[in-house]
């Protein structure tokens, strides 16, 4: 009869059976010793994590440290019968429960029936609950006033990788610890201990792949160890795990990132069709590219302080990728990345995997890069200033002399849209027809054209501080300084309110750009004399029949002037109250206003006929 191996795998067998073995969670270890010291030790609580990070190891060393001879103690001395029954799985007052397996409302109702029997020797009756998210929700319900006051010779221990699924009443019965990710440094430090331990040499790369591999989860990386170390037949080298894992080697994954940064899709595909032969996992190469580009990002970051995200990389690695990252720019790699995370998006759920993995690599190898805005104003500028400089010597001095090359001509200055009270598009009074066609010359302010040009340095200055009262005033007003008086000229009676009321906004900037105190004066908007000859006599006043005979075209009623003569009979010499009956009447006593009332009269019982007899058609 062949003989029952006795091999343990190294998860089971170099289990940690102190809280100062158990790597990666300081932070619980420390707070539960502390606690076992100072006697707060409370009667329930829960562990949670992701896989393999320590929750039923840790919960199995808090039952050692309660139930040891010399405890309750934060050091369990792993020698007295309760330490090596509960190290070995058979201790009775300490129960492991799969809530898997017994998840039901009658298991809950076992461990409460057994809750009254006192421990058969240890001090506490402890209660290890594993995945207890998977019990049912009567389950829940059944332990709740349970898990509220239990006896005082009873502590629950529950381990779950999801809360979430756990029930908010139980959750606040419970202490919690949060178990985290252990890192890659503390990973690979213990699988070097492991393999130290074991008498396997090993190299740091291929310790650090399986660190990496496992992310996060120690009992993954010994599973990972343990199958390296099967495949191994002398020392462990990183070709050996990348065989034994099926994924590639970070030397190949390298390799594929420089061939898309020097932009060669076919070294890149070439790589990546070798590696889909030997087995490896797309989905991990995809992974391991994406880390690839974010290391490279990170690597053209300036290094802050002592500790980056490449510390945990081992040296020649990170030297590799500080090479490779000096090539592309900042701006091409988050392209890059965006463009292989969308990629892994789909082979994660495509079955096509390959041929979407290829045609990323080779669309990432082609991409061009883009130009940063900075750079390319900077080559712009230095294109211009090239044809300037250039064009500078051809118009220079004789040969031979350094003359200065031309300054550029500035660009024009842009023109802004004025807002306010005023329109400064405004068209220009027509001049009356009545007035000489022989006008006197104009003065230079008067003058448009040159308005424009006068006090050129004082209009750039009141652009720079006030655009919209520089772009009005290049429109509708002259300037003429005279010693410490700024004259200022409307060109036009429709500028002159706007600029009445930004006197002393005019007086301030001028008196800066000056240098001294400056008043300003508005002068009248200039408008030449009209000669008497010109004007024609007044036509005699009309008589009212000479107006009722006169077409309805040619008659324009002045309804202001009707006013204006109505109004000083309906008022008094005191301004008293008007009487606006003796007004209406003496407006309607005019005939010319009585003639064109009939008349609309008239049309309106015209259309009122019209109207009555299309509803009677329609009726």
């Amino acid at each position: 009869m062949a003989e029952t191996s006795s091999h343990l795998v190294l998860a089971r067998k170099w289990r940690p059976e102190r809280f100062s073995e158990l790597v990666g969670q300081e932070y619980v270890t420390r707070t539960l010793a502390q606690a076992i010291s100072s006697g707060r030790i409370a009667h329930a609580f829960l562990f949670t994590g992701i896989r393999g990070v320590g929750k039923t190891t840790a919960a199995r060393i808090l039952a050692r440290c309660l139930n040891c001879e010399r405890g309750p103690t934060p050091e369990p001395c792993g020698q007295c019968a309760a330490c090596v029954e509960i190290r070995q799985g058979r201790a009775l007052d300490v129960v492991e429960i799969d809530g898997a397996t017994y998840r039901k409302i009658d298991d809950a109702r076992t461990i409460i029936e057994n809750l009254s029997y006192r421990p058969a020797r240890d001090r506490f009756k402890i209660y290890i609950i594993d995945e207890a998210h998977q019990l049912t929700d009567q389950a829940f319900n059944a332990l709740l006033k349970t898990l509220e006051e239990p006896p005082a010779h009873v502590k629950f221990i529950l381990a779950t990788t999801e809360p979430q699924k756990v029930p908010e009443t139980i959750l606040s019965r419970l202490q919690r610890y949060d178990f985290r990710r252990i890192p890659l440094a503390v990973l690979q430090e213990r699988l070097r201990d492991l393999a130290r331990r074991e008498g396997i040499e090993a190299e740091d790369g291929a310790l650090a792949m399986i660190a990496r591999e496992a992310e996060g989860s120690m009992r993954d990386a010994e599973r990972m160890l343990e199958t390296a170390f099967a495949l191994a037949c002398g020392p462990l080298t990183e070709a050996q795990v990348a065989d034994s894992l099926g994924v590639a080697g970070r030397s190949r994954v390298l390799a594929v990132a420089e061939a898309i940064i020097n932009q060669q899709p076919a070294a890149a595909l070439a790589i990546v069709r070798e590696l889909h032969a030997r087995g490896a996992n797309l989905q991990g190469l995809g992974r391991d590219l994406l880390e690839t580009l974010r290391n490279l990002a990170v690597a053209k970051l300036p290094q802050l302080g002592a500790f980056t995200p490449l510390t945990d990389l081992p040296d020649h690695e990170a030297a590799e990728l500080r090479r490779l990252a000096q090539t592309p720019s900042m701006r091409d790699l988050m392209r890059l990345f965006r463009l292989m995370a969308q990629a892994q998006e789909e082979i994660l759920r495509s079955p096509y995997a390959d041929l979407l993995l290829e045609m990323t690599v080779v669309r990432m190898a082609t991409l061009a890069p883009v130009l940063d805005a900075d750079e390319l104003a900077r080559a712009v500028k230095a294109v211009g200033g090239a044809g300037s400089a250039s064009g500078g010597g051809q118009s220079s001095g004789p040969r031979g002399t350094n003359a200065p090359a031309a300054e550029p001509v500035p660009a024009p200055a842009r023109r802004l849209k004025v807002e306010g009270d005023v329109k400064a598009d405004a068209p220009r009074r027509k001049k009356q027809e009545s007035v000489s066609a022989v006008s006197p010359p104009q003065t230079p302010a008067s003058d448009p054209s040159k308005a424009a040009l006068d006090l050129p340095e004082l209009r750039s200055f009141i652009r720079q501080k006030k655009a919209a009262l520089a772009g009005f005033m290049e429109l509708g007003a002259g300037l003429e300084l005279n010693q410490d008086i700024l004259r200022v000229v409307p060109r036009s009676d429709i500028y002159v309110r706007y600029l009445n009321d930004n006197k002393g906004t005019i007086a301030a900037l001028a008196s800066d750009h000056f240098g001294r105190p400056i008043k300003v004066e508005l002068a009248q908007p200039s408008a030449a004399p009209a000669a008497p000859a010109a004007i024609p006599s007044a036509p005699p006043p009309q008589t009212d029949a000479e107006r009722l005979s006169q077409p309805a075209e040619d008659q324009k009623i002045d309804w202001q002037a009707a006013m204006r003569n109505a109004q000083p009979a309906a008022e008094n010499g005191n301004g008293d109250a008007i009487d606006r009956e003796a007004a209406r009447k003496e407006l309607f006593a005019d005939p010319l206003v009585r003639k064109i009332l009939d008349e609309l009269e008239g049309r309106l019982v015209d259309v009122r006929r019209s109207a009555a007899r299309r509803t009677g058609g329609n009726h």
